[in-house]
């Protein structure tokens, strides 16, 4: 008996640890590609995944993966509950993304300096509200950024680094206030040519917090949705514990997380230099600009926030992040409900006041 037992814990071993390699093999590709920026416990015992419990295939969508779970729901409806969850993602994505031809942002490009354009209401949104947070964030987040990211490869993966000249030529083209909304009629028209817009750092937000509502709607009230650097959580688990939200360490191995959240009703989102990026003359380039030099930010390597609202949460993760630590909580202090977390340059973990309240456990360094 006791040798049999030795022999079934020999073999479990076996089967974890190849569970684990192949675990951290899929891990390091989809970091490779930006794709993951929260990492989300859904081990058994902790996550209260046991009974009842759904948890959907991988997606890739706007341009990052997507999970969801679904606790206390009978399976075959829990299954109904994400293929109309990814329907509702892909129609967003079918709106919003720069590179589909003839969606609402395409034909917003193309029309730059000439005609008003007819979007769907879900654009509309998306773009009233990038424009409402770039006013209070001062131009920290904008939209119109685009002609920078495109100037230094994060678009064709040519990735350069520009001379001053070009980044100022270019920045010129940069400011949110070159983007006109006309509510009534529905139409978004930008102001001259060359002038672009670029979603991907609000429309994730927004799907997400879509997707929450849905499945509420639909009946579902314990549930996660994990869409790459955004996280929304539906009331609590099956066992009525809060969900367990890991934040992946800016540096070191993929596995090498910087701290653990706890959360219910709650949306997360992360944004760091590790997403995407490139490395010249030794020096890290990343794919997040600060509008006003045309340059990365230096002050942080990434910023996670926690709020009641999805789409927020992913604007000011963006925001704080150029802004930050510093500035960033200055701001931060603006928006009621909002709780962040900064890794500095340095390595040093610097958290808002209320943050305390999700925190399970956090290094103050890395």
């Amino acid at each position: 008996m006791v040798m049999q037992t030795a022999l079934y814990n020999s073999r479990e071993n076996m089967i974890m640890k190849h569970v684990k390699s192949l675990f951290f093999t899929i891990l390091i590709a989809l970091l490779a590609t930006g794709s993951i920026i929260l990492m989300v416990f859904l081990v058994k015992g902790r996550s209260g995944e046991g009974s009842g419990g759904y948890r959907s295939p991988t997606y890739f969508a706007m341009d990052t993966t997507l999970e969801i779970t679904i606790q206390g729901r009978d399976e075959k409806l829990a299954r109904q509950d994400v293929e109309a969850a990814l329907q509702l993602v892909r129609k967003v994505e079918s709106y919003t993304s720069r590179f589909k031809k003839g969606s609402d942002v395409w034909l917003i490009n193309e029309k730059a300096g000439s005609v008003p354009v007819k979007v769907h209401p879900e654009t509309l949104e998306i773009v009233e509200r990038s424009l409402e947070l770039s006013q209070l964030t001062g131009g920290a987040f904008d939209i119109t950024v685009t002609p920078i990211v495109e100037l230094w490869g994060f678009y064709d993966q040519k990735y350069r680094v520009p001379t001053q000249q070009e980044i100022d030529t270019t920045r010129a083209l940069v400011y949110y206030r070159n983007v006109m909304v006309d509510h009534t009629s529905g139409t978004v028209t930008l102001a001259r040519p060359g002038v672009e817009i670029d979603l991907g750092g609000v429309a994730k937000g927004y799907a997400t917090g879509a997707v929450c509502g849905l499945l509420r709607n639909r009946g579902v009230k314990s549930g996660l949705v994990n869409f790459g650097g955004a996280v929304g959580a539906i009331g609590f688990r099956s066992d009525e514990k809060q969900w367990a939200v890991g934040i992946k360490s800016p540096r070191g191995d993929p596995e090498d997380l910087l701290g653990e959240l706890k959360v219910s009703n709650a949306y997360v989102s992360s944004s760091g230099d590790y997403e995407r990026f490139f490395i010249k003359d030794g020096k890290r380039y990343c794919h997040i600009f600060d509008p006003a030099t045309g340059r990365q930010p230096t002050e942080v390597m990434s910023v996670t926030v926690v709020g009641p609202d999805s789409m927020n949460a992913d604007i000011l993760s963006t925001a704080l992040f150029v802004l930050g630590p510093q500035k960033g909580q200055e701001l931060l202090s603006k928006f009621e409900g909002y709780e962040a977390v900064f890794v500095d340059s340095s390595g040093k973990v610097e958290s808002s006041k209320g943050m305390s309240k999700y925190v399970v456990e956090m290094k103050e360094r890395l």
